[in-house]
């Protein structure tokens, strides 16, 4: 049967939660995945009708609940890309556990087959190169600890007194032919000197120019 239309990321939440319990070997009653859940056992009870129906849970009445092969295969996936998630943000990215498990809860639902074997194997290479004592791991954790300060930003986002090199203008014509023609071409070295009243002024190589707000916010830097 072709679920896919009606597999919602709430419903894949109680799909791996079911299999979850079921790996501790005991038996599952809706009492327990309301507790693991957090919601109530009428909101439980609805939703595992619906699974029911979708032939993923088997139901005994007033009992235990029972993933059926599909089932246990879907729940299995959630949890799989689950932990895959948990242990890029952890191992690649250095975030604590908790805030880890969080994240990939967010992001579990939404990630398609080949991102998720790309995520995989991504992971298994920074393992074995770990595991060899690559140097590169260690210098790439230090790396991403580092606060970012060369992102691209508009010159309406710079401070008095900040270098860069205009990366891109986003104008459109005339403006940007204007602007082209006045020294503001890819890689042009420039300061901004002062803002006052919305008006930025820069020296871009030895000239000093006024650029109302709507021009400054087309031009785009890499700071240095």
């Amino acid at each position: 049967m072709d679920n896919r239309t009606t597999i919602t990321a709430r419903i894949e939440d109680y799909l791996e939660e079911l299999f979850l319990l079921e790996s501790t070997g005991c038996s599952v009653t809706v009492t327990d995945l309301a507790d693991r859940l957090k919601i109530t056992k009428g909101t439980v009870t609805a939703t595992v009708q619906k699974l029911v129906e979708l032939e993923m849970v088997q139901h005994e009445r007033y009992g235990a609940l029972h993933l059926t092969p599909e089932g246990r295969r879907k729940g299995m996936g959630v949890f799989r890309r689950h932990e895959g998630f948990r242990a890029f943000f952890h191992e690649m990215l250095g975030l604590d556990r908790e805030h880890s498990s969080e994240m990939a809860c967010c992001m579990e639902h939404y990630v398609d087959s080949v991102t998720e074997e790309r995520l995989y194997a991504l992971l298994e290479y920074f393992r074995r190169a770990r595991a060899d004592h690559e140097p590169w791991v260690d210098e790439a954790l230090l790396a991403i600890e580092k606060p970012i300060t060369l992102i691209p930003l508009p010159l309406t986002l710079c401070q008095e007194g900040d270098r860069g090199s205009v990366l891109r203008m986003t104008a459109g014509e005339p403006l940007r032919k204007e602007l082209l023609d006045r020294g503001f071409s890819t890689g042009a070295s420039l300061v901004l000197q002062k803002i006052d009243d919305s008006v930025y002024t820069v020296q871009l190589g030895q000239k000093t120019l006024e650029l109302p707000l709507n021009e400054a916010a087309t031009i785009w830097i890499q700071p240095k």
